[in-house]
């Protein structure tokens, strides 16, 4: 009783599944089944079916493997005694000659009220592709002869007018170029004299004054501190022209050259305090010393 159950279980089971498989029917096939390289393969499915049928189109492209997919054109459809048809069209195309073999895939399909689903299996197609016929006892031509215009009689002229306004414009601009080019100004190049030699050269220039030898110490003593302090501002960027001596022995120290010469510097800016603002009276020898010591703050200072 059991076994007689089942067996009617799945003869019932059968008779549903086919019923429902009637509702649709189906056909693909290829405009051709031989193609030159590089045509278009026109490649179509149409399906009729009731209207309660739902065609769930799988991705035909991914499906054809050995063809190369161009595109998918619009789904036409059409109904027709409570039918419809629904026709699919898919363009491929092949660059080698080659016999190539469109496989069978499945379409699913529901129908309303069911959550069951269905499918058909599409016949496999098989095509060639052939390479074009060349006849190699030929010469190579043009597909299509080369197309000749006529040259009607008054377009001559219009050329000829349409060069010369060509050239004169070119060659008014180039004069307006060229004239705008002369009256833009030449940058002159700045050389920048290094800062030891501007110290260098007025402590030359000081020295053939000879202003302390003529009896002119305080004037001599005034113009030497002020190379000096001009080459510490211009040096090491701190405005001695505006500080005391002490503040300005303070700032080389913060400098790895000032270091080095915080002792001439020192006695030197000494002396000249003592003559500018205590009325002393040098040796000449203290004078000559002044000199020697300015030459020697610039010399171990400068940069190369």
């Amino acid at each position: 009783m059991v076994k007689f159950s089942y067996k009617l279980f799945f003869v019932f089971a059968f008779v549903i599944n086919c019923s429902f498989a009637q509702e649709v029917k189906f056909s693909n096939y290829t405009d051709t089944t031989k193609y030159y390289v590089g045509d278009y393969i026109n490649y179509i499915i149409e399906i009729t079916h009731d209207k309660n049928v739902q065609i769930l189109m799988p991705s035909v492209k991914d499906s054809i493997k050995d063809l190369d997919f161009i595109r998918q054109n619009p789904t036409q459809t059409s109904e027709l005694d409570e039918k419809i048809t629904e026709i699919y069209q898919f363009i491929f195309s092949k660059y080698d000659s080659a016999d190539v073999t469109i496989p069978s895939f499945k379409i699913f399909y529901s129908v309303s009220n069911s959550t069951e689903k269905y499918f058909i299996i599409t016949d496999s197609l098989s095509i060639s592709i052939v390479l074009l016929p060349v006849d190699t006892s030929k010469d190579i031509i043009d597909v299509k002869a080369p197309l000749r215009i006529p040259l009607e009689w008054w377009v001559i002229p219009l050329i000829v007018v349409g060069i010369l306004i060509v050239g004169f414009a070119g060659y008014y601009l180039y004069k307006y170029y060229k004239k705008r080019k002369s009256n833009i100004p030449v940058k002159e190049k700045i050389i920048q004299i290094p800062l030891h030699e501007i110290a260098l050269k007025k402590l030359k220039e000081l020295e053939e004054k000879k202003l302390w030898q003529q009896g002119k110490i305080k004037e001599y003593h005034t113009e030497i501190t002020e190379i000096i302090r001009k080459y510490f501002e211009d040096r090491f960027n701190f405005i001695a022209l505006e500080m005391t001596s002490g503040e300005i022995l303070e700032n080389l120290k913060y400098h790895s050259d000032g270091v080095k010469i915080l002792e001439v510097t020192e006695n030197f800016l000494t002396n000249a305090d003592l003559v500018k603002f205590a009325k002393f009276k040098p040796m000449p020898n203290v004078n000559n010393e002044m000199m020697i010591q300015a030459y020697s703050i610039v010399e171990q200072t400068k940069k190369e």
